[in-house]
């Protein structure tokens, strides 16, 4: 047996055992490619009693693509396992998201041209936006960058959408292309790094409202019911904003208000449904991306 093949045994008996999980999984990591090569190995020809972790390990490295059919249905089986149980994370919750009515969501796949959608669980999704570029070469041989795409489980009536494509919703058009697909789209962002907030909402096929920290003019559109007028606001000076300007200038009160906050979701939250992989270009598959997807 090779020092490689050793190794690993070792590294699968851990896990098997759950003594040190996470030096394990740590290790398995480092080993890169090599060690991806050493698991298929073990699923083809053993030992038994491993082929079953080399499979979860293979998952938890993102490295599907050197699955065969069999391995491919056998990990397609433990992610549907996993989905009737799946949860809320506490994940650190990227940037820049968009949220659209749960009844509805089936637009979006359309509106930002997604295809090979694949059932995820929220660690899948939530691991997945983490690493949503991946720059592949065509039959041409042209580069192609194509960018990876999770929609949630519905969360208290909503669908929460992030990845790549989500960036350009900041574009007015894009969002309220969306918004005619799936009748309402809202669009959030937040850099706590500058305290610049962002927030739009549009409805069927135009945004009606939004609101831009460091944009001039800040505002767009009137301001709606739940808004607080900042004229209202005892802090502000009188005459020193905008005219249809509102107290709402953070991107998760509006969210919370509104749709749903992915910060404040929690155990409490009601969920609905499974989430969603998807990738901007046909025929490429989820095996580019880099980075491990957990399950």
């Amino acid at each position: 047996m090779s020092t490689r093949n050793q190794t690993l045994e070792t590294l699968l008996s851990q896990i098997a055992r759950q003594e040190n999980v996470w030096q394990a999984e740590k290790d398995l990591k480092a080993l890169g490619s090599e060690g991806v090569d050493g698991l298929l190995e073990i699923r083809r020809n053993g030992p038994g009693a491993l082929r079953r972790h080399a499979l979860h390990a293979l998952a938890m490295l993102g490295a599907g693509d050197g699955l065969g059919d069999r391995d491919r249905r056998a990990l397609e089986r433990l992610v549907r396992i996993k989905l009737p149980d799946d949860r809320p994370l506490d994940y650190h919750c990227p940037f820049q998201w968009i949220a659209v009515p749960a009844a509805a969501y089936e637009g979006v796949f359309e509106a930002l041209g997604l295809y090979d959608r694949i059932p995820a669980t929220m660690a899948m999704g939530m691991s997945a936006v983490l690493h949503d570029t991946a720059v592949t070469a065509g039959p041409d041989g042209e580069e192609t960058t194509v960018h990876r795409v999770f929609v949630t489980p519905e969360f208290a009536g909503w669908r929460m959408v992030f990845g790549g494509p989500v960036y350009r919703c900041a574009e007015e058009e894009v969002l309220a292309r969306v918004s005619a697909y799936c009748g309402q789209a809202h669009f959030y962002f937040r850099d706590a790094y500058d305290d610049d907030h962002g927030w739009a909402i549009a409805e069927r096929g135009r945004v009606v409202r939004s609101y831009w920290t460091y944009r001039e003019p800040a505002w767009t559109g009137e301001p709606m019911s739940w808004e607080a007028p900042q004229a209202e606001d005892e802090s502000g000076e009188p005459g020193g904003h905008e005219p249809n300007a509102s107290c709402e200038t953070s991107a998760n009160g509006v969210a919370q208000t509104l749709t749903v906050d992915p910060e404040q979701i929690d155990e409490d939250t009601p969920m609905t449904g499974h989430g969603w992989l998807a990738v901007t270009a046909p025929g490429v598959g989820h095996g580019p991306f880099p980075g491990a997807l957990e399950i």
